[in-house]
């Protein structure tokens, strides 16, 4: 006859079950807020957390006097990113090549910012991140660090002679702006690049001016 299950073997087989149910619910939430084909951070997920961090900072930009300067955050910068003809590379090369080159593009900016910033893909070859602590003229020059990586590094298979191009919107928080204002600016700054002859990085503090 097999051995009687004691009580230890029960709370193992409990604790094993708990865990992988923990799993499960940690998988289901990852699918909730990331992207299956990039792996960044979908829509909903950016901006659940950009969102939060947008708050903490509006705080802090309100209490600067009662903070010690080194314990708050009084700055918030919006990348906006759109990869140049995409529409004409998927018909051209197909959805598998166009797939390819998003995951590509995705990898180079996520690994050009810093941990404490984070990506999200918007929405087809849209991309946004946050940049916490950043000033205007400090996005600007990452940005167009990351433009530069992905004009010489990114190419068609079989086509190298293709550059894949972003066009790149800058805005940084000013004044009484809100989250939603600042996506705005940034996504207006990044459709002007595009209007004026794409591949390349503008603030829109320039267009206000």
């Amino acid at each position: 006859m097999p051995p009687k299950s004691t009580n230890n073997d029960l709370v193992k087989d409990m604790k094993r079950e708990l865990r992988q149910r923990d799993l499960k619910i940690k998988e289901l939430e990852l699918l909730i807020v990331k992207d299956p084909l990039t792996g960044l951070y979908n829509r909903r997920g950016f901006l659940e957390l950009a969102k939060k961090l947008f708050s903490d900072i509006q705080w802090m930009r309100g209490n600067q006097s009662t903070l010690r300067k080194h314990l708050y955050i009084d700055s918030f910068v919006i990348l906006f990113f759109d990869i140049d003809h995409f529409k004409k590379i998927n018909d051209t090369y197909g959805h598998e090549i166009g797939d390819k080159i998003l995951k590509f593009v995705s990898s180079i900016i996520e690994g050009k910012v810093r941990s404490a910033d984070f990506v999200g893909r918007w929405g087809g070859e849209e991309i946004v991140a946050a940049f916490l602590g950043a000033k205007e003229n400090d996005a600007y020059s990452k940005a167009e660090e990351i433009r530069k990586a992905i004009k010489s590094r990114v190419r068609i298979p079989g086509h190298p002679d293709f550059k894949v191009t972003v066009s790149i919107g800058v805005a940084e928080l000013d004044g009484h702006a809100t989250l939603e204002d600042l996506i705005k600016h940034a996504d207006k700054a990044m459709y002007h690049a595009k209007q004026t002859g794409r591949d390349k990085v503008v603030k829109y503090s320039e267009l206000k001016k």
